[in-house]
Formats: C-alpha cells, structure tokens, sequence
C-alpha cells in the first residue's frame, strides 16, 4: 500500500513538474512578445496575473506601475498531443492606463503557418492544428517597409504570406507559375 502511495506521488509531481515548465516556457514566449511590440515596458518592474484557460492554455496579464496592461493570450501549440489549440502563435494587447486597447503583432510566423496548413490539410480534419503540416513548413521573414512578408515552402511548393503594417490584414497565397494567387486572407490585429 505504502508502494502505491508513492508511486501516484511520484506521477503527480512529475506531471505538476511538466505543466509548470510548460507554464513557464509559455510566459517567456509572452515576455518575448512584450519586448519586441515596440511599447515601452520594463518587463522586470511589471506585475503578472497568470489565469489557467482550459487544458494547456494561459492568459498573462502583466500590469505596469503607471496602470497600462499587456495581456499574452497562447496555449501550448506545440505540443503535438495537445489538440485544445485553437490556433498557432500568442495573441498580445496593450491597454494604455487611460487609452483603448490596442492589439498588437506578435508571433506573425506562427500565424502564417497556422493559416496555411489550415488551407492544406483536409477539409474533413476536425482538428484545428495538423502539426505533421505545420512541421513541414519552412518560413523566411522577407519584410518591406509596408508588410511584413513570409517566404513559405511546403513540400517544395511555394507560398508566402503578405501582413500589411498598417492595419494587421494578411493573405496567404500560393504560386502558380508567375503569379501569386491568394488561398486565405483576414485580419490579424
């Protein structure tokens, strides 16, 4: 009996070990996010509110001392085993202590590949995130002053994705021949 008491101990801490680490690699993702949003943050000075959300998410909401708020919405999305993900890559807003919220780009990578193995895999795939495509793709930040642009390759096919600066929409598209034709479009942020 004795042995059994410790073996459940044993498999407790050692799955309250993975999810904290887990917790912690995520918060760091968020803290990477905050730190290249351009908003001025002392990441050390800032205050975090960590809430549980669902199987292996998270939302972080990180207060500064002059009352702004950065909130860090992600889940565990790479973890193959986990099918609770609604999508690839953080989700981050910024609210001024008097001022509207303000979403911000964060993790744009991700999102393009979330958004063409989206278009890829099967349409009768019932799970959000086919992680055998999504590890496939090969992303090469190619930017301008006004997009950021994804280099994308699939299988050796050519893709990419356009994110227009100045209000957060995005196309995916593939090429055909010459031209670029898009497969997916929406807003970002």
């Amino acid at each position: 009996m004795r042995l059994l008491v410790t073996v459940i101990f044993l498999l407790s801490t050692s799955t309250a070990h993975a999810a904290g680490s887990t917790q912690a690699a995520l918060q760091q993702r968020c803290v990477a996010a905050i730190t290249a949003s351009g908003q001025p943050a002392n990441i050390k000075a800032l205050k975090q509110t960590t809430i549980p959300m669902g199987e292996s998410g998270f939302l972080f909401q990180f207060a500064a001392a002059d009352g702004a708020t950065f909130s860090c919405q992600i889940c565990d999305d790479g973890n193959s085993a986990n099918h609770a993900c609604g999508s690839i890559g953080l989700d981050l807003s910024y609210r001024p202590k008097d001022g509207e919220l303000q979403r911000l780009p964060a993790e744009l990578d991700k999102k393009c590949t979330y958004f063409l193995q989206k278009e890829i895999k099967p349409r009768s795939d019932p799970q959000f995130i086919d992680h055998a495509i999504a590890q496939r793709i090969h992303v090469t930040p190619d930017h301008s002053d006004k997009s950021w642009v994804y280099q994308m390759e699939l299988d050796g096919n050519p893709y990419r994705c356009v994110i227009r600066k100045s209000d957060g929409n995005f196309r995916v598209e593939s090429k055909k021949g010459d031209a670029w034709r898009p497969i997916a479009a929406g807003v970002l942020f």
